[in-house]
């Protein structure tokens, strides 16, 4: 019953924004009772913390599943882009998004919404790292790599709620691909010391 709420929760958030979320609507959907709704979580904020992390949980499986994929003899930059796009420009995304800035009015709701987004994309940027590193990364250029990726994809995903056309974004992420693989030899990552 918690994964239905949460699933029902999901859905309300991705369609109508954290903004007009109602725990009536979500039990509604969901097809139970407000007072089982009441003994799986007692607040809208337990609610909200679990959705989040039910997105999360959803997202971090598939981006896991695809680091797996990610053989000696494929390009990584290119699986980590892809990996980038397909969650910052996915709905589990903007449900996480969402939830985090409507709750951080709640500094005790938006500390623990943090340490999720922290557990969670942790474990992502750890596998990532540990791919490069297995292809010959060093880990400075590695973390790099990742951080840049990540943040590029990060802001593209914030400009798509104004301008919704992915394709700057694609071939922005061309560039980035060549001057990224350019680094791998680099023992320093882009925190290179000025030539003397």
């Amino acid at each position: 019953m918690k994964a239905r709420l949460c699933k029902a929760a999901f859905e309300q958030i991705r369609d109508h924004g954290y903004v007009n979320f109602r725990t009536a609507a979500v039990t509604r959907l969901a097809g139970v009772s407000q007072g089982a709704y009441m003994h799986h979580f007692p607040t809208k904020s337990n609610l909200a913390l679990a959705t989040m992390e039910y997105a999360y949980e959803e997202a971090t499986a598939t981006s896991l599943s695809r680091i797996q994929h990610t053989t000696a003899d494929s390009d990584p930059i290119s699986a980590l882009v892809e990996d980038a796009r397909r969650f910052f420009f996915s709905a589990h995304f903007r449900v996480v998004l969402d939830i985090l800035m409507c709750g951080g009015n709640d500094e005790a709701l938006r500390q623990q919404l943090v340490a999720i987004t922290v557990k969670y994309r942790g474990k992502i940027e750890r596998a990532w790292l540990e791919k490069l590193v297995d292809h010959g990364w060093s880990l400075s250029a590695a973390e790099d790599v990742l951080a840049m990726t990540f943040s590029l994809a990060r802001g593209f995903a914030m400009r798509l709620l104004v301008e919704p056309d992915p394709a700057p974004f694609d071939a922005m992420m061309e560039r980035w691909k060549k001057i990224a693989c350019a680094q791998k030899d680099s023992t320093h990552g882009f925190h290179q010391d000025p030539a003397p």
